[in-house]
């Protein structure tokens, strides 16, 4: 159960179904149509289709008949033979026509059917065809048929209307009407779908759909042709697998160019934190069973070190042997240039290719398919051969488990569930084993694993794809009005634009070969697979060509987000890569790569402007915004004013005190200078560390500092390499703006990178004094989240004392959020990274509305590594703002009803069994990373292994875990208690990334919900999948927010390191304003610190630290979403917003919990305004009632404020908790 991922549950025998159920012969009411969408959703509605319309198309195009080529000679008899009636179509070419009186045309009634997996640009699709028939005549109608071709057979449909079309158009998904897998297969079946084309009246049936679909339509066709029916069956090509294609007539599959993207996108992040950490490998699986396409398309588009190609590996006969031992040269050739890191992209059907392997899969497929076999690995090993047994017996358990899941359709294997990369590590390890052994390889091999399908599936089209499907689809309609049956559309001439483009249709029968099936030979059409040499070898000769070079190089390419704005972003109109290729565009070489200079444990590789993608080096030129007090950007234009002293929270003054020798300090806030200017001290040396994870904006954060310095050429920004390693080793460069100048827009810490998050014991600290003075540093700022600004405290204070002349300064960084509190409203990186993840989320909920039949189990990388009791989820909270998923499963809410893991299960179930009741039998839950610590015996459990160093063996944990903790753990699946005993954080805590908390409470869901069908209370289906988001979305291009958030920070963190004010945050207000109204300032480290109340016994007490601010749940944002949770439990309120946009309407767009936060500094100021409004009414001379009434009410308040605050003398005495605990509850 634990090992692998459960899978969906057949399809009712609709075949049995029929035949005691007539087929429905009238249209439903609709009720799928969408209600609620995202800024950028609003846009791309609102997008003009008519300059997606080709010009041939409009008015009453002419047909030109052609005679089509068979796909394969030696099956054409054969093919011949299955379609007697409709073989001899011909191939059909559109050509300029006349207007016409569109009155002197019948109106045509048109079905349309999605089948199939879902491809971005369906609804486009769709729209082509319904705008079409309402050019031939304004009174043809539309139908469609609902959730697959089984909606044919038993009649369920509906009537599309302008308005239900007009809610579609440009949209991601199949949620329109939801398809299927399900294919026409018997006489019963045909005679159904024929007798409610029939009874409709139907001119015309449009099969969307892959291969397998458009064999179906074709069968379809040749039946309705020879009974008599005038329904005429037409086809048009989607697959994101690209492997339905036949030039030139079919040069692409819609939804490829999309779904590549995507990926592409997330490869690219991926790449980045590979750079920025500079310790993974990332192992990526990417869709794609059959043909290597997709795989080839993101590799040449992103560039990684290696990339697998199934067909490539067939060809030359590879063994798993073969393919370890070259990915173990590689990463052994690496790592002896200091590279322990890298990307590695492969297909999720290599396996197949793999020569041992395939001969196991397909006897399986035959063995699973003879009744009496069963799929256990008894039986098989018992009717599979020697030789495939023996393959199947040397595979580990959880491939083996996989291999024996459930068939897919056709009855193969389903390989999207063998997690190939997980094997490949495993084989590639003990390579390396073996060769540490012979001592040829001393390096490190850590992996991360990631399977990209599902998000790339129902994603926003891109903007090719949305005119690419709506010309499919305006040609599909132009075939039936002209009665042409058994063709597939064809849409040619791709690199032209639109209006060009040349427009037909291609018998299906000519595309078809016999292919075995169920153990039977059935008619298919042709994949497309990579071609490896001929005409269109084009893409893989062009990889071959820089393989070589990219298996040591790192000429990672950030291909960005999907843009949609056609006028100023000229990446927006791209078209695949392979594509072009096949069309005859040259190829790009690999532009110069620098030389990586080793500094310390960190490789320093500056990237050039030129280097660049083409949408970096679009986005580079944007001009970051400012506020009015930086409008100058130079630190002479700047003066700091003083706003007021400060204070901690009360309680803990007198504690706070003991470590700090300086309380009280004022608050600080920018103004622009008046008169004349003010004198810069010179030879200023601000030197900056990275503490903290990557995020987003942190290099639009030294561009800030950098500019600062531009009228001041003695004044240097130092970067420090390597993070706080790279700080006591005095590992610094120049940071110019020649070098920010290629950084600027850019994600990750790929520049300067990190190391450990830790400043914090005495010999560390003197380690950084003493860097700091040998450098001669005037300044040092540190970015990061919590920890490091506690630190930066501590530091700042250590520095004072000692005499030191260096002023520290601190930064809000880190996509978690939780470096927020009272004077900081935000951190670099939250918003784009929220706006990452939510693309994501709400991809894959429409993906679940449009299949409907999986739940998604999806958790975010959140503020879950801070440990202990401080796991939060503000990205879980934004991305549900977001998406409106049907539940939100929030750390700080569960752990307030203190939930234990069985009603924590119950309540998931409960609303999976409610949904089931009206026929929803899908859905899609967010799970925030830190969800298990929240859960009292896991809390407990997390703590005392927390207390234990790691590594040990399981039975020594075991022995060192109380009673109840023990029971606890020996009750988990295996693959969590692995993941519970894996390596811990640089602050010991436990990295709650590393569960799988997901797949858990998937598990236990089933297990509850199979128990209640049992007892008749649950009659539903539950097929879970489950995803973890994080590394996708953390080195992100920042947002428009970020880019000017980020660069607003790092020249305010200048401004106060420069001027000497020490042990101060750098922070920005009033975020929800207009950029130039924004307040930048500075706030003393002593006025955020506090120290927590505690349980513990004893008279130890924690040091004051800047806590993770938790989820405020009487805060705004959360109870936005308590207001809408309900509904969204029950229905479908999905929104997806999309990929961020970097220009355009929606690139304003801000994160809800950013703008929905009251502005504690305006607060301030309105009291301070009160109290003067009362000191000036209360004069001497004033009436003495209102003296007396001010009097009374000030004391009444100074009573409340007392006992909010506590007495003294409890505060001092109140016990603190161990400093183990505390230490797990101070990480970023």
């Amino acid at each position: 159960l634990f090992r692998s991922r459960p899978t969906p549950k057949p399809w009712p025998p609709f075949a049995q179904l029929s035949a005691s159920m007539a087929p429905k012969t009238e249209p439903s009411p609709y009720t799928r149509a969408r209600r609620a969408y995202s800024s950028l959703q609003k846009e791309r509605l609102a997008a003009d289709h008519k300059a997606y319309f080709p010009a041939v198309l409009e008015g009453c195009p002419q047909v030109v008949k052609k005679q089509a080529i068979p796909s394969d000679a030696k099956d054409a008899e054969t093919v011949k033979g299955l379609f007697p009636s409709t073989y001899d179509v011909p191939l059909v070419e559109f050509v300029a026509g006349v207007a016409g009186d569109t009155k002197a045309r019948a109106p045509v009634k048109v079905g349309v059917v999605l089948s199939g997996g879902q491809a971005p640009g369906g609804h486009n699709v769709i729209a082509g065809i319904f705008d079409g028939i309402k050019q031939w005549n304004l009174n043809s109608t539309m139908f469609g048929f609902l959730d697959g071709p089984h909606g044919i057979f038993t009649g369920n449909f509906c009537e599309i209307t302008v308005d239900i079309m007009d809610g579609f158009r440009n949209t991601g998904g199949f949620d329109m009407l939801g398809s299927g897998r399900h294919k026409i297969e018997s006489k019963e079946q045909f005679d159904d779908s024929m007798a409610v084309c029939n009874a409709i009246g139907l001119d015309g049936l449009v099969v969307i759909g892959g291969d397998d679909s458009n064999t179906n339509g074709a069968l379809l066709a040749e039946y309705f042709k020879a009974n008599g029916c005038n329904t005429k069956v037409i086809g048009a090509p989607k697959t994101i697998d690209g492997d339905l294609k036949c030039p030139p007539h079919i040069p692409i599959s819609f939804g490829f160019d999309t779904a590549c993207k995507t990926y592409a996108t997330l490869v690219s992040n991926v790449a980045i934190d590979a750079l920025s950490a500079q310790k993974y490998y990332h192992i990526v699986r990417l869709m794609g069973r059959s043909a290597s396409n997709i795989a080839l398309e993101v590799a040449l588009l992103t560039r990684p070190n290696a990339c697998l190609i199934g067909e490539e590996v067939a060809r030359d006969k590879r063994s798993m042997r073969d393919l370890t031992v070259e990915l173990a040269d590689m990463i052994e050739q690496r790592s002896k240039l200091g590279k322990d890191y890298g990307v590695i992209i492969l297909p999720e059907g290599l396996i197949e290719f793999i020569p041992e392997f395939n001969q196991l899969m397909s006897e399986l497929n035959d063995k699973l398919a003879t009744p009496g076999v069963e799929a256990t690995e008894a039986s098989i090993l018992a009717n599979l051969s020697a030789e495939n047994a023996a393959c199947f017996k040397f595979l580990p358990d959880f491939i083996r488990a996989q291999l024996l899941l459930d068939r897919d359709p056709h009855g193969n294997v389903q390989v999207a569930k063998i997690e190939t990369e997980k094997l490949l590590a495993a084989t590639i390890a003990e390579e390396l084993k073996q060769r540490r052994a012979a001592g040829s390889y001393k390096g490190s091999f850590k992996t991360q694993f990631h399977a990209y399908g599902y998000e790339g599936r129902a994603g926003m089209p891109t903007v090719f794809d949305s005119s690419y499907c709506y010309a499919l689809g305006a040609t599909a309609s132009a075939l039936l009005c002209n009665g042409c049956t058994g063709l597939i559309a064809s849409v040619m001439n791709l690199l032209a634009p639109a209006r060009e483009w040349q427009c037909g249709g291609v018998p299906v029968t000519s595309l078809c070969v016999i292919e075995r099936r169920h153990g039977k030979e059935k008619p298919v059409i042709k994949k497309a697979l990579v071609e490896l040499e001929g005409p269109l070898s084009q893409p893989y000769a062009a990889y071959v060509k820089i393989r070589g070079d990219l298996r040591l190089m790192d000429a990672y390419t950030v291909t960005g987000p999907i843009q949609y704005d056609m006028d100023t972003c000229k990446a927006s109109m791209d078209i695949p890569i392979t594509l072009q290729l096949e069309l005859g565009v040259r190829p790009q070489l690999l532009g110069n790569v620098p030389q990586p200079k080793r500094m310390g444990e960190f490789l320093y590789i500056p990237q050039s402007k030129k280097s660049r993608s083409q949408l970096q080096q679009w986005r580079m030129e944007r001009e970051h915004r400012v506020p009015d007090s930086l409008a100058d950007r130079s630190i002479a234009a700047v003066q700091v004013k003083v706003v007021s002293d400060t204070m901690c929270q009360e309680q803990d003054m007198s504690y706070v005190k003991k470590f700090f020798s300086t309380m009280g300090a004022p608050l600080l806030e920018l103004w622009p200078q008046e008169g004349r200017g003010c004198t810069v001290p010179e030879k200023q040396r601000i030197g900056v560390v990275f503490c903290g994870r990557q995020a987003p904006g942190c290099h639009d954060f030294l561009c800030g500092m950098v500019d600062m310095f531009k009228s001041s050429p003695d004044c240097k920004v130092l970067g420090v390499v390597g993070g706080t390693h790279g700080l006591f080793n005095k590992q610094v460069v120049e940071l110019t703006p020649e070098i920010c100048e290629a950084y600027a827009g850019t994600g990750g810490l790929e520049l300067l990178g990190r190391t450990v998050d830790r400043l914090k014991s005495e010999e560390e600290l003197d380690k950084a004094l003493k860097a700091c003075e040998e450098l001669q540093l005037t300044g040092l700022v540190l970015v990061g989240g919590a920890r490091t600004n506690s630190d930066a405290a501590y530091i700042a204070e250590h520095f004072s004392k000692l005499k030191c002349k260096t002023s520290v300064v601190g930064v809000p960084c880190g996509i978690e959020g939780n470096m927020v509190n009272e004077f900081v409203e935000a951190s670099i990186g939250f918003d784009s990274a929220a706006k990452a993840v939510a693309q994501l989320v709400g991809n894959t909920a429409i993906d679940g509305s449009s299949a409907r039949k999986y739940y998604y189990f999806l958790r975010v990388m959140d503020g879950a590594s801070t440990g202990g009791r401080t796991s939060t989820s503000h990205l879980a909270l934004e991305v549900a703002l977001q998406t409106k998923p049907n539940m939100l499963l929030l750390t700080e809410e569960v752990d307030e009803k203190r939930m234990s893991l069985r009603e924590l299960v119950k309540e998931v179930a409960d609303m999976v069994a409610q949904r089931s009741e009206i026929g929803s039998n899908f859905g899609t839950i967010l799970v925030a990373e830190g969800l298990l610590s929240a859960i009292p015996e896991f809390r407990n459990l997390i703590s005392e292994l927390e207390a234990i160093p790691m590594p040990k063996p399981v039975d020594k944990v075991l022995a060192e875990l109380t009673m109840w903790s023990r029971a606890l753990f020996q009750s988990l699946p295996d693959f969590i208690q692995w993941q519970l005993l894996l390596e811990r954080q640089s602050n010991a805590a436990l990295q709650m990334s590393q569960l799988e908390t997901e797949r858990l409470l998937a598990a236990l869901v089933e297990d509850e919900l199979k128990q209640r069908k049992k007892a008749g209370s649950f009659k539903g289906s539950f097929s879970p999948v489950c995803q973890f988001i994080g590394y996708q979305a953390r080195c992100s291009m920042p947002s428009d927010f970020d880019m000017d958030f980020a660069y607003t920070l790092g020249a305010t963190a200048t401004v106060l390191a420069s001027t000497g004010k020490n042990g101060y945050m750098a922070v920005v207000s009033d975020l929800s304003q207009p950029v130039s109204k924004w307040r930048a300032g500075g706030v003393p480290f002593t006025a955020m610190l506090s120290v927590p109340a505690s349980n513990a016994i004893g008279s130890f007490r924690p040091r004051p630290c800047i806590f993770p601010h938790r989820v405020d749940l009487d805060g705004r944002a959360f109870k936005v979403w308590c207001e809408e949770r309900a509904l969204c439990a029950a229905s479908e309120m999905y929104q997806n917003p999309g990929p961020i946009q970097l220009s355009g309407p929606s690139a304003s767009t801000v994160s809800k919990t950013i703008t929905s936060k009251f502005s504690y500094l305006q607060e301030l100021e309105q009291l301070r305004k009160h109290l003067d409004d009362v000191a000036a009414r209360c004069r001497p001379g004033c009436d003495p009632r209102t003296v007396r009434v001010a009097k009374q009410s000030l004391a009444t308040l100074n009573s409340i404020m007392d006992e909010l605050s506590g007495p003294s003398d409890v505060v001092e005495q109140r016990e603190g908790f161990s400093g183990r605990a505390r230490a797990s509850t101070s990480a970023d």
